[in-house]
């Protein structure tokens, strides 16, 4: 019975002993909101003339993107507030000692510091956490967020550009004269430092895949020229340096344009009479414009500079233009002839014998009596055609009847007809009638054959001079092309970020550069 009664009596102690300690945060928020009577639209200050100090830090989670179309940096960060608020003082002993209170946000005078460069139109922040209050007043808020902030691109080298993009936080509600923004501060070795810095956590910050943070240098900006009494007097703005990882951009943009830019160069090793070398220079442009399409949908739409890989690409575009122009020059150079256009003297010692030698190109043997003079086989079709020709001359019944007698068998027949002496003058005579049609005849093959060779050597002359354009046309844009591809993008090679931060400022506004105060 003892045994019994002593259990029923601890149980009921430690029941009274947990309600005692479940209501001490009750009693300590009635006291604080109703016995002090805490008003949440006043500010924590004792006199009107005095301000609000407010500390500021900003952590950062992930760099989640950079839009370069819509101009926006999305970021998970957490934005951390502290200021003092005497009217939320306590003596911990005389409520349980209680070191501190959580509180929802809507119920404790907020400074309403918000994100004054945000991109979306929404400035407060993601979620509205607990807010923690400290017995001394001292009042701590860390609420996350994923901030969208504007952010101007500047594309000049781009894909090897590097971007300055900031978080400039302000109250829209309060001026300089009822609160006073400045950096949180720190304790190390008895001494205080300001966070002059974006704060990383090594273990909870996600690495971005295209961008790599160089600077996150924070500063409060003070316009001395702004009246007490304006917004934009004070503000507290977290920069990020960012430089652009280009190994995605060169594997799938840059490599691929730099090897159809230069197979324009193949265009001069095609001859003429393929047919395809006009082909072949507007499929290389067709395909320049398809990346400079991809390009234009990846960048914002801005006149104030042209992107590398876009100079590039024009560059590319109008070597390849000009080569459609070379290669219609050459086609026509190619196919001309006697006929049509006369080869002068001055035109086949520049490009038959100088540059021929300048270029390294290999001449065809001479062979006959004359200098320069190109032998060429004729073809059995001109000796088909100029035979038929020489048997038009001739009628049809010489044609059909001179041999008729050989035919039937008569022509080994001896006649009694008396012929002429052999070495009388009418036999002769004869001979000669006998003997002139077949040496006109041989007369004109050969006319015709020395004229068709002349023909022939001046068209071959044509095709030479062609070749030479070309391979002078390759010896240009070749080194052109490598030159002018070497230059602009050596030009992002050198696009480095600043060593510091801030141009003429040597702080580095890194952790193992602290300033103590």
């Amino acid at each position: 019975m003892d045994g019994t009664t002593l259990t029923l009596g601890l149980l009921a102690t430690l029941a009274v002993c947990g309600s005692w300690g479940l209501n001490e945060e009750e009693r300590l928020i009635q006291y604080l909101f109703k016995e002090k009577g805490y008003n949440k639209e006043l500010r924590p200050a004792a006199h009107k003339e005095d301000t609000v100090e407010i500390t500021l830090a900003l952590t950062l989670s992930n760099l989640i993107s950079l839009k370069e179309v819509e101009e926006t940096l999305t970021t998970n960060v957490w934005i951390e507030h502290g200021w003092t608020d005497s009217r939320l003082q306590w003596d911990a002993e005389q409520f349980g000692n209680i070191s501190v209170l959580r509180l929802p946000p809507d119920m404790l005078w907020l400074p309403e510091i918000v994100l004054e460069n945000n991109n979306d139109g929404s400035f407060q922040i993601s979620y509205a956490c607990n807010v923690l209050i400290y017995p001394s007043g001292a009042v701590y808020w860390l609420p996350p967020a994923i901030f969208r902030s504007s952010c101007p691109i500047s594309v000049t080298y781009f894909p090897f550009d590097w971007q300055n993009c900031s978080l400039k936080f302000s109250s829209l509600k309060y001026t300089a004269k009822e609160i006073t923004l400045s950096l949180k501060q720190e304790e190390e070795e008895g001494r205080l430092y300001p966070l002059e810095w974006i704060v990383i956590d090594p273990e909870g910050f996600t690495e971005n895949g295209e961008w790599e943070i160089v600077h996150r240098p924070a500063r409060v900006n003070v316009d001395l020229r702004a009246p007490l009494d304006s917004p934009s007097r004070q503000d507290v703005t977290f920069y990020l340096i960012i430089r652009r990882k280009p190994l995605f951009y060169v594997i799938n943009i840059l490599v691929p344009c730099v090897l159809i830019s230069f197979m324009i160069n193949l265009v001069f090793y095609l001859p003429a009479d393929c047919g395809e070398k006009t082909s072949m220079a507007i499929s290389v442009l067709l395909a320049q414009s398809v990346f400079l399409l991809l390009i234009s949908k990846r960048l914002p739409a801005t006149s104030v500079a042209i992107p590398l890989i876009g100079k590039f690409l024009l560059f590319g575009m109008v070597l390849v233009t000009m080569v459609v122009v070379i290669c219609v020059i050459v086609l026509n150079i190619h196919f001309r002839s006697p006929s049509t256009h006369v080869l002068s003297e001055g035109v086949k010692k520049l490009f038959l014998e100088t540059l021929p030698k300048l270029l390294r190109m290999s001449l065809p043997e001479e062979d006959g009596p004359s200098p320069g003079a190109l032998v060429r086989r004729s073809s059995s079709l001109g000796y088909i055609s100029k035979a038929e020709e020489y048997f038009s001359l001739k009628s049809r019944s010489d044609l059909m009847f001179e041999k008729q007698s050989e035919r039937h068998g008569l022509a080994r027949r001896h006649t009694t007809a008396r012929r002429p002496p052999v070495g009388s003058e009418q036999a002769q005579q004869d001979l000669l009638s006998e003997l002139k049609p077949a040496v006109d005849g041989a007369n004109f093959i050969v006319n015709h054959m020395r004229d068709q060779n002349s023909y022939n050597e001046e068209k071959e002359c044509w095709n030479r001079v062609a070749n030479t354009v070309d391979r002078l046309c390759l010896f240009v844009v070749t080194p052109v092309m490598v030159v002018g591809t070497a230059w602009i993008f050596l030009q992002g090679a050198y696009n480095q970020p600043p060593p510091q931060p801030f141009s003429g400022d040597p702080f580095s506004y890194l952790e193992k550069d602290k300033r103590f105060i």
